[in-house]
């Protein structure tokens, strides 16, 4: 049976764990806007920012697997993350049949960026104004 301080080591190694990983997915998600730069100037075809959104998505996953196991106060912001990932790709997948739902694709890249940032700090998404303390 594990002693109380293997289980907070543990619990410490996975905190760490999602930090460096929703790091290297602030740094992926900086990666897929040149690879769609690259591909919207004529460099290459999606297949390559397609393929590294299904990466980034399954990253996502592992994200919010690691914040419930491990790290409860980014559990919100790594949900959120993943929920936007599926949305990102409806939104990339629909986007030929439907320009104005492909406009939003870009517009909810930045808010995945966003996310994941708050997600690397371990800090909840707050909507609305900020809160103030007396």
């Amino acid at each position: 049976m594990a002693t109380a301080h293997e289980s907070s080591a543990s619990a410490s190694g996975v905190a760490r764990a999602h930090r460096a990983i929703a790091l290297f997915f602030l740094l992926g998600g900086a990666v897929q806007f040149v690879l769609a730069g690259y591909s919207a100037f004529g460099g290459s075809d999606w297949e390559p920012h397609q393929a590294w959104g299904s990466i980034l998505s399954l990253i996502a996953l592992i994200l919010l697997i690691l914040a419930a196991v491990g790290r409860r106060e980014a559990l919100q912001a790594s949900a959120i993350l993943f929920g936007l990932m599926l949305l990102q790709h409806f939104l990339g997948g629909a986007g030929e049949d439907a320009p104005a739902l492909g406009a939003l694709h870009p517009l909810n890249g930045l808010l995945i960026l966003g996310t994941a940032s708050l997600a690397a700090a371990g800090s909840r998404v707050r909507f609305g104004p900020p809160h103030r303390t007396a």
